[in-house]
This record gives C-alpha cells, sequence and structure tokens, in this order.
C-alpha cells in the first residue's frame, strides 16, 4: 500500500458515501457499490452532476440518480481511440456509447484525444467541453530550485557526473510503461557522457535491472520509489524526460516534468501528445519502435543547449495548462448543460400552458 505524503483532500468540501460492495476494490464493476449516494446527490441538488467514467457501479447510480432527478449529468474520462481493444470490446464501446448518449448531457474532455473519442462515439461538438488534464503547475514550480539541489546530491548518489546529460524516466515498472524500451534504446544510442536516471518501482524492476546489466558500459542508474514531495526532484535530475508508454490514457508526468522545463519524448499513444508536445519542447516516436527511440534519444542527448532552450518552450507551453484552465472548463460545461436544462424546461412549461 502507498500513502502519499501530501494532503490530497485538504480545501475541498468532500464526504465519504459507504461503499457496501461484498469484495471492495477498484478494478470490477461491483468493487464500487455506493447506494447512498443517490440520496445524497438528492438532498445536495446540484445544478450538475460530474462522473469519472462508467466502469463501476457506482458512477451508474449517480447517473441515474440525475436523469430521474432532471440534473444534468457530464462525464469525464481518459479514453481515447489509440487503446488496444478486442472486437468484442469494441461491440461493447457502441451499445454503451448508445446508453451514454441518453444519459449524459455531455461529455468533459481532457484533451485532443478525449474529444476526437467522444465525436467518434456520436455526441456532438456542442455536447463534448474542455477541461485540461492537468497537475498542480504552483506546487512544481515552486519547488524548482530545491529540486535543482537536490537532484545533485541524487547525481552524487547514483555516481552519476555532474557534467553527464540525463535522460529520466518515472513511473511504475511495469510493461505499458515501456521502460525496457528505453533502456534499449538508451545503450544502443551510446552518447557519450549521457546517463539513464529511472525513478520509480513495480512488479518488473528486477528483470529491468538485468536488462540494465547487459549494457556495462552504459550509465544505467535506478533510483526507486520517491514519494510525490520528491517527485520535482525525479524531473529536475533529469535535461530531458521520457514517457515511452505502450498506452498511455494522457500522462500527468508529462505535465510535471514541463513544469521543472524539462524537453520531454513519447510515444504516439500517450493521450497528452497532441496538446502538451511540439518539435520546439519534444519529440513523439511510433510505439513500440526501439529503432526510431533510440534515433530520438541521439538526437535529444547530443546538443545541451538546445534542451535548455526546448525546456524553456515546455514550461510556456505548460504555463496555459493547469488547474485554473481545468476549473474554468467545469464551470463553463456545467452552465451550459444546466442552462440547456432550463431552457428545455421553459419550452415544455410554455407548450403546457398553451
Amino acid at each position: 500500500t502507498i500513502l502519499w505524503d501530501v494532503p490530497l483532500l485538504d480545501g475541498y468540501d468532500h464526504e465519504f458515501v459507504p461503499n457496501r460492495a461484498p469484495n471492495a476494490h477498484v478494478k470490477g464493476f461491483f468493487g464500487l457499490v455506493n447506494p447512498g449516494l443517490a440520496p445524497r446527490l438528492l438532498a445536495f441538488r446540484p445544478d450538475a452532476i460530474v462522473v469519472h467514467g462508467y466502469a463501476q457501479a457506482t458512477q451508474h447510480i449517480a447517473m441515474l440518480t440525475g436523469r430521474l432527478a432532471g440534473v444534468p449529468v457530464l462525464m469525464r474520462g481518459e479514453s481515447h481511440l489509440h487503446a488496444p481493444r478486442s472486437a468484442w470490446k469494441l461491440a461493447a464501446k457502441r451499445l454503451g456509447a448508445a446508453y451514454l448518449r441518453q444519459v449524459l448531457a455531455g461529455a468533459v474532455a481532457i484533451g485532443t484525444l478525449s474529444r476526437d473519442y467522444w465525436l467518434h462515439y456520436g455526441l456532438p461538438p456542442e455536447r463534448v467541453f474542455l477541461a485540461p488534464y492537468a497537475v498542480d503547475n504552483d506546487f512544481f514550480q515552486s519547488r524548482a530550485a530545491a529540486a535543482r539541489e537536490e537532484a545533485a546530491r541524487w547525481r552524487e548518489e547514483l555516481d552519476v557526473p555532474a557534467d553527464a546529460r540525463v535522460l529520466g524516466f518515472a513511473a511504475k515498472l511495469s510493461a505499458v510503461k515501456g521502460c525496457g524500451d528505453l533502456i534499449e534504446a538508451f545503450a544502443r544510442a551510446r552518447v557519450p557522457g549521457s546517463a539513464l536516471v529511472i525513478v520509480g518501482d513495480g512488479p518488473l524492476r528486477a528483470e529491468l535491472e538485468a536488462q540494465a546489466r547487459r549494457f556495462p558500459d552504459a550509465c544505467i542508474r535506478f533510483k526507486g520509489f520517491v514519494n510525490q514531495s520528491q517527485m520535482p526532484t525525479a524531473y529536475a535530475i533529469s535535461d530531458v524526460f521520457a514517457l515511452p508508454s505502450r498506452f498511455e490514457p494522457w500522462g500527468l508526468a508529462i505535465n510535471e516534468a514541463m513544469n521543472l522545463a524539462r524537453p520531454v519524448i513519447v510515444s504516439d499513444v500517450v493521450g497528452c501528445a497532441p496538446d502538451l508536445v511540439r518539435p520546439d519542447n519534444g519529440w513523439v516516436f511510433p510505439v513500440g519502435d526501439v529503432d526510431a527511440l533510440t534515433a530520438v534519444v541521439r538526437d535529444a542527448l547530443s546538443d545541451g543547449e538546445r534542451l535548455a532552450r526546448m525546456g524553456r518552450a515546455s514550461r510556456a507551453r505548460i504555463d496555459g495548462w493547469g488547474l485554473p484552465e481545468t476549473a474554468e472548463g467545469f464551470v463553463s460545461a456545467a452552465r451550459a448543460v444546466a442552462a440547456r436544462r432550463a431552457g428545455l424546461g421553459a419550452l415544455l412549461g410554455g407548450r403546457g400552458r398553451s
């Protein structure tokens, strides 16, 4: 069990509704069953309800409560069309989309690929809103100077030369994150004076460490798990940050690295790529193509001055993709669907009196 070392609920009005699932978990439909949510929503009398996804029973309780009470329901999710899906899952998606089109007043997209997903499954453009998928930019930017100092100590601890150009990676060490591809590409690139620093832990750690040992001439270091308060340092130690995932709904690590003014490397199935990664601040390569990733790593680590310039572009771009923009997106969406509901109510009321 991971216990975060930063407060997650401070400043938010919130209430925990008991989970009545016999086997409580977040992976299956019946792992979250919170029937008490319905009366709490009815008592609260919101102008709109936002649900995050539809994979658990509780989300359907919220949606149907809103539908029956005449409260518009918005859905926010991470899905995009690049996810690998079997034929039966695609068929189920189409059936589910027909249901959602009837229940939802609108969808709140997290970015371009998310918007494309909702349009593909039949929601009209006027019912799809944008609330950018963001992190607390102030948290990371306010810790940048201290993180750079701590990163220098990490380099000493990991025996990484102070002047080495560091390719950084921070994520759970699982197959979907593509860390093995990154190790292979870094070793093949053979850029003098460079290092790869891997932050994180997970089921593939031993396997990845064994893979790294096959390249004794490459400077590849494993930092292990670090908690949230140390994540700025995980990005500050790098000169360029990579997320070569085999699939990634968004990739908030990219937002975080950009707040530390780092250029980024992503595969083309990382959801944030169309919104956050441009030629002036990063590279996008075809997922699973280690040859292409090798070329990108070699290019990225070859010019320190260019990396610094690209890092400044990253910081400038992420400044316009933060929590204020997210909040504004939610407020705009809620106002739009509430106004549409009020207008429809007035129209129906007028018909009833005529």
